[in-house]
């Protein structure tokens, strides 16, 4: 795979990985704001600890060049 093929792959994964995250995350509020449990902000951290490096490896892996 050339460079410029990768570089026009690399918007449209991104924008897959954001709404991936926003649907996940919206969930995740929707089902602490549901809950009795008054933890959404440790819900928050959670998410963020788990989701903000796992989509940026993703990102970097989606950017690669294949060999």
């Amino acid at each position: 795979m050339n460079q410029h093929s990768t570089h026009r792959r690399r918007p449209s994964v991104i924008g897959m990985l954001s709404a991936i995250a926003v649907f996940f995350l919206t969930m995740l509020i929707h089902a602490q704001l549901r809950s009795d449990s008054h933890a959404l902000g440790t819900a928050l951290a959670t998410f963020a600890a788990i989701a903000v490096p796992g989509g940026l490896l993703a990102w970097w892996l989606a950017g690669r060049p294949r060999r």
